[in-house]
């Protein structure tokens, strides 16, 4: 099932159903809201959230963005040991690292680096967590 509201997360995105996408994002949360230890889940809900994190970014809505950049802190934070939210974190913060450059947010840019050690410096053995 979550793996089927991903896929179809992202053909909603190509297709330019932007409401039809954010409610299929708004449909993985519950389901990991109702079925929270199943890392499937979680895995799907973490690349829903990293994929619209970087469309948010494409359609210039910077406010969903870090809602999104956010939202990925809170799951890896509720579940620390699941490699592949972890991941979908170090590519959202390393993106909107790029992104706070592209903005001239260099304070910012700082603070996501610094972000990003604190993460490889816990989960340096994790090859999903850039060196």
């Amino acid at each position: 099932m979550a793996k089927g509201l991903f896929n179809t997360l992202t053909d909603a995105k190509e297709e330019d159903e932007l409401r039809r996408r954010d409610a299929l994002l708004e449909e993985l949360r519950k389901l990991q809201s109702s079925y929270g230890d199943d890392p499937a889940v979680r895995e799907q809900l973490a690349n829903g959230l990293f994929n619209t994190l970087n469309h948010a970014k494409k359609e210039n809505d910077l406010t969903l963005r870090d809602a999104l950049l956010e939202e990925l802190r809170k799951l890896q934070s509720s579940y620390a040991d699941d490699p592949a939210v972890r991941e979908q974190l170090a590519k959202g913060l390393f993106n909107t690292l790029i992104h706070a450059k592209e903005e001239d947010d260099l304070t910012r840019r700082d603070a996501l680096l610094e972000e990003l050690r604190k993460l490889q410096s816990s989960y340096g053995d994790d090859p999903a967590v850039p060196e």
